[in-house]
């Protein structure tokens, strides 16, 4: 039996006053050290920004059967030269029930506007156009979608899910919620995970980590021509998430963008660092637009 499961979320400060009231339009780089505010996002759907044990997060789905969310910027953002882009950001899953834990999320580039896609196996990102993603998929839905396993990471286009992916650290043991909490290596075991997506221009990479922020190697590595599928240099950027028959609390805890392949090789501090971070990020805009 197929489940339905995908949310989204988002939220955005402009480092050139990290501490400042966020300016109408979203300005890259930018630093989410938590979703306290979501000045600069739009949610939709399902998603809603609770207050958990990780503070203020951008919860994309509930633990609930047939849930959609997603959270988008509500202006588009300019990519850099190529679409090329580097984002860092943070998850957890928590109280998987119903048949499985399910769906699983997606990091999204569109150009439509802020919406929700098809649920359940749709990941809340299925039928959007003009679009680029990179699915954490927790359950391995059958005929249409053909997941490989509930436990796994794939490139997606056009709002058409891969059907195929790759198996987190060789984990597939993934979809009985009684034991999944704490088996290692599955991304719905409730733990802290770490991702980083960069694009060079030519290569997508993205890797994920468990209860660490310590950059393993890529888990994917696929040459893609971003740019030709959006049609543009701007998007929409944001986070999709559902749930079908099976369910989790799909959460998003913190994120930062950079406009241009640079590699993020740390959490999000607290805030009390955040300046110095909002700092290094605008001197690297600085030098980009010296260079221009």
């Amino acid at each position: 039996m197929a489940s339905v499961c995908r949310a989204s979320a988002f939220m955005a400060l402009s480092t050139a006053a990290v501490f400042a009231t966020a300016a109408p339009a979203m300005a890259s780089p930018f630093v989410y050290s938590d979703f306290s505010s979501t000045v600069g996002l739009t949610l939709n759907g399902a998603a809603t920004t609770p207050v958990t044990g990780d503070g203020t997060v951008l919860r994309l789905t509930p633990a609930a059967t047939g849930q959609g969310g997603s959270v988008f910027t509500t202006s588009q953002i300019s990519l850099g030269v190529g679409a090329t882009f580097s984002t860092f950001f943070q998850f957890r899953f928590t109280n998987p029930g119903g048949i499985s834990p399910a769906d699983g999320i997606a990091f999204v580039l569109q150009t439509v506007n802020n919406n929700v896609g098809g649920i359940g196996g749709g990941l809340g990102y299925q039928g959007i156009p003009n679009s680029v993603a990179v699915e954490f998929d927790t359950f391995p839905n059958g005929p249409g979608v053909g997941d490989p396993d509930g436990n796994h990471v794939a490139i997606d286009t056009n709002g058409v899910l891969n059907g195929s992916g790759v198996t987190v650290n060789g984990q597939q043991n993934c979809t009985n919620n009684a034991t999944v909490i704490g088996t290692p290596n599955c991304m719905a075991n409730g733990d802290k995970w770490s991702v980083w997506i960069d694009y060079d221009g030519t290569a997508l990479h993205v890797a994920v980590a468990q209860n660490s922020v310590v950059r393993p190697a890529d888990i994917i590595t696929q040459n893609i021509n971003i740019a030709s599928f959006l049609g543009q240099n701007t998007a929409f950027i944001g986070f999709t998430g559902a749930t079908g028959a099976g369910f989790e609390n799909q959460d998003i805890l913190n994120w930062q963008f950079v406009d241009a392949f640079a590699p993020i090789n740390s959490e999000t501090p607290e805030p009390a660092t955040l300046v110095l971070i909002g700092t290094g990020l605008a001197g690297l805009a600085a030098r980009r637009r010296r260079r221009a």
